[in-house]
């Protein structure tokens, strides 16, 4: 079974079409439901996108009605699992003055802890980083 973890940058561009990204998300969308049997996503990203997607005017029945179909087409993990394990590796990073983004570093790990073959993301610091997963742009996708 192949399983894609989908960030909250991908999922904040779908939702909002005002967003540079929204049309090349829709697409790279369809396709990730065409090759992958799994989409993933972290119930901290929901957060995330409840206060983003607010604060650019998206009312809340919108919000709603796009969580609710997150829960009925997505494997919602936490972070319980992969906490320590986290915190040990950024620990390790400050302690040799290497930045790193604590709210990447935890998505990354639910991901390779939930069995994830790639992780889908246009952040920058992720795209530009090394981790044991395959980690795709949007651009990956795009024919």
């Amino acid at each position: 079974m192949s399983k894609i973890f989908i960030d909250a940058n991908i999922l904040l561009d779908i939702l909002l079409p005002a967003r540079a990204n929204h049309k090349k998300a829709v697409l790279a969308y369809e396709k990730v439901c065409e090759r992958y049997d799994t989409l993933v996503t972290s119930e901290n990203i929901l957060t995330t996108i409840e206060y983003i997607a607010s604060k650019n005017g998206t009312d809340c029945k919108t919000i709603w009605k796009f969580f609710y179909n997150l829960t009925q087409n997505f494997e919602i993990v936490n972070f319980s699992e992969i906490l320590k394990d986290a915190l040990k590796i950024y620990k390790e990073k400050c302690y040799k003055n290497i930045k790193i983004d604590f709210e990447d570093l935890l998505q990354i790990e639910s991901a390779i802890k939930n069995s994830c073959s790639a992780f889908l993301t246009e952040d920058k610091g992720i795209l530009n980083s090394e981790f044991k997963i395959e980690v795709l742009s949007l651009n990956d996708l795009a024919d």
